[in-house]
């Protein structure tokens, strides 16, 4: 009896060692060999092949820090697609600093970063990218107008932290030079039509802005990555054109955002701005008109609001398929045929081919009517063209510049179309490889019946039916 009861113990003592053997070999095989899954529909932590491109080549150290408390939106998504990243790369460190729970902290990093709201900053050095949740997702505000939560749409965080980790990364920071002297949208005072948005956006994407006043430096400053016309209401002259076609000849790069501005005096002529040889010398041509359509107009806005729908394929276009973009006031920017030996055109946005270029511009409060002198739909709304040359220069042509300033940029995919054309300016398609990602969203609707009936069955019936196999289980048991 004793030995039997001896090899169950030792049996027993057996079992206990391998168990915690295997206990101990699983968590070390998991620990060093371990796999994330991604059980969203839409893939939302999956890291897209750029992106674990990115990761892996990697060579300097690259810090985030989560600057959001637990219950801010979109704080679940941010840590699960933070740990994607680490686990492709051991050089990327993420710091969690929840304003609320270690409030010195917090205020130390705001006296270092500045005034910030809730964001991801990525920092590499002495650089940094600033990330606000606002930028993480698109959101569906139409069950917001009746009382309920807005609706996330798209996801965008893989584009905006792949994008980050390349700012802080890159070995130099471009140069943006803005044109001055031409009426062109001031960079600051917070005014609707001016571009201190934009230009804020260039810096965050570690960018060095800067002004030019072409008419006193008839030379484009030693360094210049891209020149930027926003929106200029006097006409260039022979020598600042000449400037600008000598820094596109030597491999320069050129966003061009023209108003259709009308003339003093004249209701029925716009300024002529002077850059037509630069546009010429890359086969584009700059209408003298104001586009309508009819079809893609906005409520309770003039026919001279155009909302474009269509994009032909090109890699500043990646990211508009489907959304639109909102001009408020466009002339017709087309190629000319045809083009320039050695440049390649292409229209980026366009009319629906029920808008047209209305040429009649001294009636344009009392009638708009398509006639034969009309520009015919679609008409072109913006241009990219490149040179095959050995130098090879870049230009991006918008015949409006309303759409990119603090009041504008916000509407639509507006900013997708403006920051999409610096990036392949800039020859940086990278930052607009990655599309933000769609989210199934369930929603269940119940009547006040149903409400009613499962108010009852949780209530009443559930309750009552466990009281009953109570009283059944113990009257058998007496029995």
């Amino acid at each position: 009896m004793s030995e039997s009861r001896t090899a169950r113990r030792v049996n027993l003592g057996l079992a206990i060692l391998i168990g915690l053997g295997i206990l101990v070999l699983v968590n070390w095989l998991g620990a060093r060999h371990y796999r994330r899954f991604d059980w969203t529909s839409a893939g939302l932590y999956t890291l897209s092949p750029k992106s674990t491109e990115v990761m892996k080549a990697l060579t300097k150290p690259v810090s985030a820090t989560v600057f959001l408390t637990e219950g801010s939106p979109l704080y679940a998504e941010t840590q699960e697609l933070l740990k994607r990243y680490q686990a492709a790369s051991p050089l990327l460190t993420v710091e969690t600093l929840n304003p609320e729970r270690n409030p010195a902290r917090a205020q130390a990093f705001l006296r270092e970063m500045g005034d910030i709201r809730l964001s991801v900053v990525f920092r590499s050095g002495e650089k940094r990218k600033v990330v606000p949740v606002d930028a993480l997702a698109d959101w569906d505000f139409s069950r917001a107008e009746m009382g309920g939560e807005p609706a996330l749409k798209g996801f965008k965080g893989e584009q905006e932290f792949t994008a980050a980790i390349l700012s802080v990364t890159q070995e130099r920071s471009p140069k943006v030079v803005f044109t001055t002297g031409h009426g062109e949208r001031p960079l600051s005072g917070r005014i609707s039509e001016g571009y201190e948005r934009f230009a804020g956006l260039l810096k965050q994407d570690n960018c060095a802005v800067e002004e030019w006043d072409s008419l006193a430096d008839q030379k484009v400053p030693e360094g210049t990555d891209l020149v930027v016309v926003a929106g200029p209401r006097a006409a260039f002259t022979f020598p600042e054109t000449d400037a600008l076609q000598a820094y596109l000849g030597s491999g320069g790069r050129a966003l061009l955002l023209l108003d259709p501005e009308f003339a003093p005096g004249a209701a029925n002529r716009l300024v002529d701005l002077g850059l037509g040889p630069v546009l010429a010398a890359y086969g584009v041509r700059l209408g003298d008109d104001i586009v309508v359509d009819p079809r893609n107009a906005l409520p309770l806005m003039g026919p001279e609001t155009v909302v474009s729908r269509s994009f032909r394929p090109h890699p500043v276009t990646k990211l508009l398929q489907g959304l639109p973009v909102v001009f408020p006031v466009v002339r017709s920017v087309g190629a000319v045929e045809p083009a320039p030996k050695d440049v390649s055109v292409t229209v980026l946005a366009e009319t629906s081919g029920e808008g047209w270029g209305e040429t009649n511009l001294a009636d344009l409060e009392t009638r708009v009517a398509k006639d034969e002198k009309d520009v015919a739909g679609p008409v072109p709304l913006a241009v990219a063209a490149e040179s095959a040359t050995e130098k090879k220069a870049r230009l991006v042509v918008v015949g409006d510049a309303d759409f990119a300033s603090t009041g504008g940029i916000s509407n639509a995919a507006n900013l997708y179309l403006v920051t999409s054309a610096v990036n392949w300016l800039l020859e940086r398609e990278s930052l607009i490889s990655i599309p933000p990602k769609s989210t199934d969203q369930v929603a269940v609707s119940l009547s006040r019946g149903d409400v009613g009936r499962i108010t009852l069955l949780v209530l009443l019936v559930l309750p009552l039916a466990a009281i009953a196999l109570g009283l059944a289980v113990w009257l058998r048991r007496r029995r």
